[in-house]
């Protein structure tokens, strides 16, 4: 029998100054965000801030189906011609603690920084069970 625990995963290409830290030290103004709504069975929200010259995103991933797709959400913050992709998917694990993308009724809390803040944008996406492929919603910018 499998056990599993859904959690998130980050993955994506790791640029300088771009490593994850907890909340900002100073007050900053929270920003709600929500990408396109491009997979019905598929959700995600939260809150960014900008503070410090960085950008601190935290929220939910939720797939509230299962139908041969692993729910994901991914980041892109850019400054200047510098991009970090930052992606996360629902995952779980077996009883001898071995990971699979895991398609099933899941939430999970998502969090990610970035020093690169001068654009942020968010994007739903889908990862095929079968053939392992992504597919990605519209891309939508939150500043």
């Amino acid at each position: 029998m499998r056990r599993f625990a859904a959690v998130a995963l980050t993955a994506g290409a790791l640029l300088t100054g771009s490593a994850l830290v907890g909340a900002p030290a100073e007050a900053a103004t929270a920003h709600k965000w929500a990408p396109y709504n491009s997979y019905g069975n598929l959700s995600a929200w939260g809150t960014y801030t900008r503070s410090g010259g960085s950008t601190y995103v935290t929220g939910y991933l939720r797939d509230s189906k299962k139908n041969g797709w692993t729910a994901c959400v991914r980041f892109l913050f850019t400054e200047g011609s510098k991009k970090y992709w930052s992606r996360f998917k629902i995952v779980g694990y077996t009883s001898s603690g071995s990971q699979y993308n895991f398609d099933g009724k899941a939430t999970v809390k998502i969090k990610t920084s970035s020093s690169y803040s001068s654009h942020l944008w968010v994007q739903e996406c889908g990862r095929n069970k079968k053939t392992g492929k992504y597919l990605y919603g519209k891309g939508k910018k939150l500043f």
